[in-house]
């Protein structure tokens, strides 16, 4: 009896092309190094001031900030001149012609519009502008959204950063000295979100403005990227640690439950901003231990590299930057994996093993896929697996089987793992793939991660 069960065993191993796997365990590596969607941003503004002309971003510029080891640039485009009127087409070709250079130069950007660079009661522009200003923007938004990795939501208020309005998209509440917003808002947001590919993401100002549109109630994972108004919109602090509520960010009656918010928020769609003080008010809250965990709890995907430089340079002494630049985002780390050495009867069957070790996720779709390249030939085949990234959650390991049928020759195959980028015209550039936190894994010249095994492939 036992020979027998012993025996078809035997023959399901070499008749039906199961083969046992064997485990391999990967170091970590502590290397600073970008990944697309996440760390530092470097910032290019369009300002038509007459004493301070804005050239449009060159191939230079934006191949310089990748240099520096960062994967996205900000985008501020003020329009103070058409308040009160439409755009004029060389300003629809400059944003297009600067979405392309931001292509060119592998990056992708963070967009804003405004209409005043300040100060705090610096007008902005109507309702029935802003709308038709956005259906004007729409076909260059549209036509590279692939390079867009979120849009802070802009257009209202200073800066663009939804307070002091002068055309009524917000109100002030006295009991608590801070802004609400307005049916005017609701409008803004929802244009936004129309304008924008249903697979894009924008940010707003102040946590109390996404609960006031979407409802207290923070994203779980079963209503995230689910392409709802509340799936689709995430935050930017421009103040962060400037003050025990960051210059405004917070009401101070319900700050908690606002960090809470974004604590649980933030796990599906992108946190960003700047920091903006080191005046008494901010000295509490800017060293290293504080803003360590500030950004942990509000899991930080993005921030500016160039303001405020007296934080960014206390940083750099207090020693912390190393640890906040690799952590910032998501930063995915492979544990391990079990791969057959050899396969036969055209299925494959293995599993790996990866952990998130950054403060946030990813908050844009993209494939997950093995690639087998065959070792004589180069040739490679790309298995698809079935697991969703953006839910490899801070903290948590998570492991991914895979089971795919193979049609690949006969031959010896070496075993890469690729997370590219989702768009067609980017899948295949190495920049804007994503690399794991592992010594020995990363080929740049493809994008892809090696697992540092082959496979032997039998008709």
């Amino acid at each position: 009896m036992a020979l027998g069960w012993l025996a078809c065993l035997v023959w399901g191993f070499f008749h039906l092309g199961a083969q046992p796997s064997a485990r391999t365990a990967y170091q970590a590596s502590e290397e600073i190094f970008p990944n697309p969607e996440r760390g530092f941003f470097g910032g290019w503004e369009y300002n038509p001031r007459p004493n301070r002309p804005s050239p449009p971003p060159t191939p230079e510029a934006l191949r310089a900030i990748r240099d520096k080891g960062m994967s996205l640039v900000h985008l501020n485009y003020m329009l103070p001149q058409f308040r009160e009127s439409a755009l004029p087409p060389e300003f629809l070709a400059r944003v297009a012609s600067d979405l392309e250079l931001v292509r060119q130069a592998g990056l992708k950007c963070i967009p804003r519009f405004a209409y005043n660079s300040g100060p705090i009661g610096a007008p902005d522009a109507s309702l029935e502008r802003v709308t038709g200003h956005l259906d004007q923007l729409k076909p260059a938004l549209q036509a590279n959204a692939d390079v867009i990795a979120f849009v802070e939501a802009g257009f209202a208020g200073a800066w663009g950063e939804w307070h002091s309005s002068t055309n009524g998209f917000f109100e002030n509440v006295p009991a608590t000295g801070r802004t609400t917003i307005t049916d005017r808002t609701r409008t803004l947001v929802a244009k936004l979100l129309d304008v924008l590919p249903a697979d894009r993401m924008i940010a707003v100002r102040c946590p109390r403005f996404k609960m006031q549109l979407t409802g207290a109630q923070p994203l779980s994972k079963q209503d995230a990227f689910a392409g709802t108004v509340k799936a689709r919109i995430g935050a930017h602090n421009d103040c962060l640690l400037a003050a025990a509520d960051d210059m405004g960010t917070y009401t101070p009656a319900s700050m908690d439950q606002e960090k809470a918010f974004l604590h649980q928020d933030n796990l599906f769609v992108p946190q960003g901003g700047e920091t903006c003080s080191v005046q008494p008010a901010a000295q509490p809250f800017i060293g290293c231990a504080n803003a360590l965990q500030e950004m942990a709890y509000l899991r930080y995907s993005v921030l500016n590299s160039s303001y405020h430089r007296g934080v960014l340079d206390g940083w750099e002494k207090g020693g912390c930057m190393p640890e906040i630049q690799r952590r910032m985002g998501y930063r995915f780390r492979l544990v391990e994996a079990s791969i057959p050495a050899s396969v036969s009867g055209g299925a494959l069957r293995m599993s790996f093993t990866v952990v998130n070790e950054g403060w946030a996720n990813l908050y844009n779709a993209r494939p997950v896929e093995v690639v087998l390249r065959n070792a004589a030939t180069r040739q490679e085949f790309r298995l698809p697996v079935k697991t969703d990234a953006r839910l490899w959650m801070p903290g948590e390991p998570a492991t991914v089987e895979v089971s795919a049928g193979l049609k690949a020759p006969a031959g010896t195959y070496e075993v890469m793992l690729h997370l590219p980028d989702a768009a067609p015209a980017l899948r295949n550039r190495p920049e804007y793939s994503i690399r794991f936190a592992n010594p020995g894994l990363w080929d740049a010249s493809t994008g892809m991660n090696s697992l540092q095994r082959s496979i032997q492939v039998s008709p």
